[in-house]
């Protein structure tokens, strides 16, 4: 029966790998091989370089790929901990105030309080209002270029006639915008 159990014998090899490891030796080979070597260039965490048009780096012992969109994952994602007060973010609303304010809903209510204490209350608001107002006015002015810049110079029919659609009158738009636009910043405090 003892034969059946141990059918397989373990290689010089895997024994080896099996020092290595228990010697803290994580990166030596247990075999002789010849043929192409590349170069092996020893890398420091935190290092950044170039290898196959990607760019990497090393964090916390392991060799990683920087992603083009890693600027935007580091803006997008929440911490554990708040940067602020180093509490952990386990409040329903710190994900929505760390993404507006980039510390947890209950640092934000210290620093409203804070505001009110000193009398600066009024214009703290006016502050956000006039914000909320200028981004307003922005996306406006985007939304009625992008308008004016559209080409629609005709439609084609199902009889194959072209039929011009755009009667637009430019100069009469142009104004309108710069109106809404005074309106809007009369609203700012």
């Amino acid at each position: 029966m003892s034969e059946s159990v141990l059918k397989k014998e373990f290689r010089g090899a895997d024994l080896q790998r099996l020092r290595n490891l228990i010697q803290g030796k994580m990166g030596d080979k247990t075999s002789v091989s010849s043929g192409y070597v590349k170069d092996h260039v020893d890398r420091k965490e935190g290092e950044i370089w170039e290898e196959d048009s990607r760019q990497w780096t090393i964090k916390n012992g392991v060799k990683q790929t920087i992603s083009k969109l890693q600027a935007v994952r580091d803006v997008a994602l929440t911490p554990l901990f708040c940067p602020d007060c180093k509490t952990l973010m386990k409040h329903r609303y710190d994900n929505q105030f760390y993404k507006i304010h980039r510390h947890c809903f209950d640092c934000h209510i210290q620093f409203e309080a804070e505001v009110k204490k000193e009398g600066r209350w009024e214009e703290y608001q006016n502050q956000i209002q006039n914000s909320e107002i200028d981004g307003m006015i922005n996306n406006y002015e985007i939304w009625v270029d992008d308008l004016l810049n559209e080409t629609n110079d005709g439609f084609v029919t199902e009889l194959g006639e072209v039929e011009s659609w755009s009667k637009v009158n430019r100069g009469k738009i142009i104004k309108q915008k710069e109106e809404a636009i005074e309106y809007l910043k009369k609203l700012k405090k």
